[in-house]
């Protein structure tokens, strides 16, 4: 059975080349078949994500992953993923770690004050109890900042009855401190220091502070068109936001 990945991206190609490398480092490290749901919004009726209140969403597919449990029928494991990420370690790995009965892992930064559902595996059935049904949370504007307030959000003393905590190489944003040998997963966390500026961000442009994941960054573009991950093939579908985060 292929592992299942849920990535949220922008649905008009302005994340096109890091799609791109991201797909390829996934399937090119991993030791099982993935099976990859691009999250986008959409005007199409038949879509998943179409008629999504996003309004204050600060990314496009911010509240995406709230509604991963339900798209599994409430079954298994998927992986829920920000597009803006390169793959450096085989991610059945992440699969396989004991979440401890709980309904979610992921890493603990300072960022969110807690866990950092960036990068998020989703134990489904245990998910439906706790997250809203679809229809409630396309139509609800406020609900991505709800979870993220009640159930990501915790003093670091107290322990989540929700979240499992992983090795936070997994989510490394920005590089960190840690050499590029020594990340699992990268995350250009700093929207406005993305080497490939999504014009849908419309914050303060900046250049990423190490020139060495900018340089791999180039590298793996190049690598991976060459394997046939090209990125101005990636899906394009036209579609006016009502966000854009900043």
């Amino acid at each position: 059975m292929s592992l299942k990945i849920f990535i949220g991206s922008s649905s008009n190609g302005e994340d096109a080349p890091i799609e791109a490398i991201y797909e390829y480092t996934l399937r090119k490290n991993c030791s099982q078949d993935i099976e990859i749901i691009w999250m986008r919004q959409s005007d199409l009726d038949h879509s998943y994500w179409s008629g999504w209140n996003a309004s204050k969403w600060h990314t496009p597919f911010s509240g995406f992953r709230w509604g991963i449990a339900e798209a599994c029928n409430f079954e298994g494991l998927a992986l829920y993923s920000d597009v803006d990420m390169i793959n450096f370690k085989d991610i059945s790995d992440l699969f396989s770690i004991d979440m401890q009965d709980k309904a979610f892992a992921a890493r603990l930064a300072q960022r969110f004050n807690g866990f950092q559902p960036c990068l998020m595996l989703i134990n489904c059935s245990k998910a439906k109890n706790i997250i809203a049904p679809k229809e409630t949370l396309k139509a609800d504007q406020n609900m991505h900042s709800f979870y993220m307030n009640t159930l990501v959000k915790k003093p670091f003393f107290r322990k989540s009855k929700y979240f499992h905590e992983i090795d936070p190489r997994w989510n490394c944003l920005d590089g960190e401190d840690l050499l590029i040998e020594e990340m699992f997963q990268l995350h250009f966390t700093n929207m406005s220091t993305q080497p490939w500026k999504p014009n849908w961000y419309l914050g303060e442009q900046q250049d990423h502070p190490r020139k060495d994941i900018v340089n791999l960054y180039y590298e793996l573009l190049e690598e991976s068109a060459a394997n046939g991950f090209e990125s101005f093939k990636r899906v394009k579908e036209p579609f006016k936001y009502n966000i854009i985060g900043s």
